[in-house]
């Protein structure tokens, strides 16, 4: 039988905020996106964050956003990246319990990472370099290393242009949740049953609320 919440669908407000407005491909590292959750459920509840926008910084490259032109309209293409790995864990203490989130009754929770490449670890590019899927080196050259010639945060984005940021609502429609806390989730040792697909969890059916954000790109 599947987990049941204490009410039909729990909601949760998300807003998006960055620490500046603009951003220029002068500027060594992108800006910091923050993402503030909260919950205005009864109780606590535990997202499972794996493959959704709130798991920071994976979510730039595994379509946790949408980005878009605020004068044409057009969503922005953004990068990509295949990730193979064994079955996910509900162990304790093991490197998966990173993606378990407890949120409790009007408690925000605050996420963060730099809005670029390697949670903001690499220098921006404009979008005319990006777009030639080659990297850079310290002086802006071009070496011969490939790399997604998509946008990641304001990588690969276009100077003199607005854009809106937002979250894939695709993905926020089916979040594994359960209305309990985490430690209530998690298992001891790895053997049978201590997989995340072992759990009842609850699929999608909670409300969410996005505030987006805005971003100003510049030269």
């Amino acid at each position: 039988m599947m987990a049941s919440a204490s009410e039909e669908s729990p909601r949760i407000t998300v807003e998006i905020v960055f620490d500046r407005l603009s951003h220029s491909f002068s500027q060594p590292s992108p800006p910091i996106l923050t993402l503030t959750l909260t919950s205005h459920a009864k109780t606590p509840l535990t997202l499972f964050t794996w493959g959704t926008p709130f798991s920071l910084p994976r979510a730039l490259t595994s379509n946790g956003f949408v980005i878009t032109d605020t004068s044409s309209g057009q969503n922005v293409k953004t990068s990509l990246m295949q990730v193979q790995r064994t079955p996910l864990k509900r162990t304790r203490g093991s490197p998966d319990e990173q993606y378990f989130l407890t949120l409790q009754p009007e408690s925000p929770v605050h996420l963060s990472t730099g809005f670029g490449r390697g949670g903001g670890g690499v220098k921006p590019q404009p979008k005319s370099v990006v777009e030639r899927g080659l990297e850079v080196d310290a002086n802006g050259n071009e070496v011969n290393l490939r790399r997604s010639k998509s946008a990641t945060g304001v990588d690969g984005l276009e100077p003199g242009r607005k854009y809106e940021i937002g979250l894939n609502t695709d993905l926020l429609d089916i979040i594994r949740w359960a209305p309990a806390e985490k430690e209530d989730i998690l298992v001891e040792g790895t053997g049978e049953g201590s997989y995340v697909q072992d759990y009842e969890w609850n699929k999608g059916s909670l409300n969410f609320s996005v505030r987006q954000s805005t971003l100003s790109v510049e030269t």
